[in-house]
């Protein structure tokens, strides 16, 4: 998350003959139709640049010619209407924005993941995992392939274990309030950041100061063949905004350590964390969370104000006015608004303040 108080890690903080530019005659006020913006930007606008140049993932560009049928008769005898075929996914994010799958599929046991994941390697078809929609930018021409939103039965926590076993559909926000109220220390930070504890394992989520990783101890999950396996939280190497888990591994819960505190201590920890984000963050409009990483010893927020971007619009997407790294969907906005504002908020802060701001939400599936 961005806001004050949140951790800094390593970023790329790159300086050339751009820096001390401005956008030419562009201005905040010229934002309207993400076709002006985009404009402005050419040729970087969706589909015209080198998605690794640019600091997004590899498959943001990613196509398919469709779900084999074999396939699609596989999974649904198993999971019945629990495998949709061409199901929008804007109701499954935070943004409300994002094109159909070629198949959704929500599984509820282990048992029924593992039966998905070997059917779709037998198949050669990528594996896609949703998680709470929280931190990510579907392309408006939906997601290839098998995408995976992990149903009721990975939502328990085991509070008897030690450490505490939390499956991977848990709400973060939902654990972190649980463990205060049982007088457990080590997740105050988290409470009011969206999404499930598999998304947050896998972004090493962190907000004023704290953050996941010192608090896993080991994680479930299964292969891309459907095997079961657990990881050391040690083999992970958790960086900013990241953790190192294997290609194609899907978490199902996460063990974590978590101390015994005074009750009224952790109670006060939490409230603090609680009353600092209602305060920074925007309210009332559909959004991603953080859309930019902290560059190193900045705030992402603080170099988009200083650039003037507040308040800018792309369609039916804006950059807030009351926090710079969130942009809202103010009801209607396509990936390709956001992708817009990205670009701009990215361009002008390197001719403002001369820093690459790299993205923090996960571009994913066409364009």
């Amino acid at each position: 998350m961005d806001e004050p108080g949140s951790e800094s890690g390593k970023r790329s903080d790159r300086r050339g003959a751009a820096r001390g530019t401005r956008a030419g005659s562009w201005s905040p006020q010229e934002g309207g139709a993400s076709s002006h913006l985009a404009a402005r930007l050419a040729p970087r606008s969706p589909g015209s640049f080198a998605a690794a140049a640019m600091g997004y993932p590899d498959n943001l560009l990613a196509t398919s010619d469709g779900l084999p049928t074999a396939l699609l008769h596989a999974i649904r005898a198993r999971l019945g209407d629990r495998a949709r075929p061409g199901e929008p996914l804007a109701r499954y994010t935070s943004f409300r924005i994002g094109g159909p799958a070629d198949l959704l599929v929500l599984p509820d046991t282990a048992d029924e993941l593992a039966h998905v994941l070997a059917s779709a390697a037998a198949c050669g078809t990528r594996v896609t995992l949703l998680g709470g929609g929280s931190n990510v930018l579907v392309g408006d021409g939906g997601m290839r392939g098998v995408v995976v939103k992990l149903g009721r039965g990975f939502a328990r926590i085991d509070w008897d274990l030690i450490p505490i076993r939390a499956g991977a559909a848990v709400q973060l926000g939902r654990l972190a309030r649980a463990a205060v109220a049982r007088g457990l220390a080590g997740l105050e930070y988290a409470e009011g950041i969206p999404g499930t504890v598999g998304g947050a394992l896998f972004m090493n989520a962190g907000a004023y100061g704290g953050e996941l990783a010192p608090a896993v101890e080991s994680v479930e999950g299964l292969g891309r063949d459907g095997r079961a396996f657990a990881l050391p939280g040690r083999e992970l190497v958790f960086g900013y905004r990241h953790s190192a888990l294997p290609p194609g591994f899907v978490v199902t819960a996460v063990r974590l350590r978590l101390r015994r505190d005074e009750s009224g201590q952790v109670r006060n920890r939490m409230d603090e964390a609680r009353t600092r984000r209602t305060a920074a963050q925007p309210h009332g409009g559909a959004n991603a969370g953080s859309i930019f990483k902290n560059p190193n010893g900045d705030h992402a927020g603080r170099l988009i104000e200083i650039a003037g971007l507040k308040g800018t619009r792309a369609g039916r997407a804006r950059i807030s006015e009351r926090h710079a790294n969130f942009i809202v969907n103010e009801g209607g906005a396509r990936a390709a608004d956001v992708k817009a504002l990205m670009d701009v908020a990215q361009r002008v802060v390197w001719e403002r303040s001369g820093v690459w701001l790299e993205p923090e939400v996960q571009l994913v599936g066409s364009w």
